[in-house]
């Protein structure tokens, strides 16, 4: 989905230093565009949520966590997801134009062919792969997401552009299907998955904090998402609401990984909807969903170390991906 997780660095888009272009405009692609196509940054929450899902799954069935399983569990869904951003980005490319963002189909470095190519490639990949070497009811949970995120980006259904269901739509893709994927994965009998309930309140929360500060832009391109509805005041307080939702939900399942995580985002989620009351700006609307984007990925990179260098890694990669190819700072942590 493409608002299901925060990028560290900023909403949806690149940050650019001037409107519509950044400083360097490459004509042609490059190796490393297809790979960033995929638009890491976003695929950070995915992670982080397929993680806990596969802890929880653990904890809660005592079924072992296969590293080999939840290896591969992770591949596959990072090639589906991959797979519905470049969807996303395909259809969104005359708005992220006018926007000045996500440059590689927008501004046609990569051709529509070429991303064509790479998402059915993506998609067939992760499928073969699951149904191969992983558990069967995790093919059908993969299978549920490629469908939810085709209904998020194309027509006729386009949940995307439609309130209510948009936010709806990520909390069910990111905060359901991608803990549930996690959990199936490692093989895990579903049983006792209700304590997975915090998640989907939280992706709501921060989902529709961005879809916040896009407002401008959506209601220039006649897109009519929640954030365009509600408006920034409303639509701060809504968002935290749904945080208040997610930490009760942990309190009530002992879900201790999203307690901390909930209870850190939101902090920032009451002082920016106060702040959006007292005086609306729309400044610093963002800084509530990369805090709680932090707060879940340093919750799971407890319950596995490696993912803190991992991550790591993503974020600085990334920046030099974007500085050296575009001469932006991204993302601007």
């Amino acid at each position: 989905m493409d608002r299901g997780g925060i990028e560290l660095g900023g909403s949806r888009g690149a940050t650019t230093r001037q409107a519509g272009r950044p400083p360097l405009m490459p004509g042609r692609p490059a190796p490393p565009d297809y790979l960033f196509l995929l638009r890491p940054m976003i695929l950070i929450p995915v992670w982080t949520f397929f993680l806990l899902g596969a802890w929880h799954g653990s904890a809660a069935t005592g079924t072992p966590l296969d590293r080999a399983l939840l290896l591969t569990g992770i591949a596959s869904f990072t090639a589906m997801a991959g797979a519905a951003y470049i969807v996303n980005q395909i259809t969104d490319r005359e708005t992220d134009r006018a926007s000045g963002k996500l440059f590689l189909i927008s501004h046609g470095i990569i051709g529509l062919p070429a991303a064509w190519t790479e998402t059915t490639a993506l998609a067939v990949l992760s499928i073969c792969s699951a149904a191969i070497l992983l558990p069967r009811q995790y093919l059908f949970i993969l299978l549920a997401g490629a469908a939810l995120g085709a209904a998020y980006s194309l027509e006729p259904f386009r949940l995307k552009r439609r309130p209510a269901l948009d936010v709806l739509a990520n909390a069910a893709a990111n905060g359901v299907l991608n803990t549930l994927a996690g959990w199936a994965a490692i093989g895990a009998p579903l049983d006792g998955i209700a304590v997975l309930a915090p998640y989907p309140l939280a992706v709501a929360a921060v989902h529709l904090s961005t879809t916040l500060a896009d407002i401008d832009g959506d209601r220039a391109c006649g897109l009519r998402t929640s954030g365009v509805v509600l408006g920034r005041g409303t639509g701060m307080t809504v968002s935290t609401l749904l945080m208040a939702g997610a930490f009760a939900a942990a309190i009530l399942t002992r879900n201790e990984p999203a307690l901390y995580g909930s209870i850190v985002s939101l902090l920032f989620f009451f002082v920016a909807s106060a702040s959006e009351r007292k005086k609306p700006s729309g400044a610093g609307i963002l800084l509530p969903a990369k805090v709680s984007t932090l707060a879940f990925s340093l919750a799971a990179g407890v319950l596995f170390p490696a993912y803190i260098p991992a991550l790591a890694a993503v974020i600085i990669l990334t920046r030099v991906y974007y500085m050296k190819r575009f001469g932006i700072r991204y993302p601007a942590l």
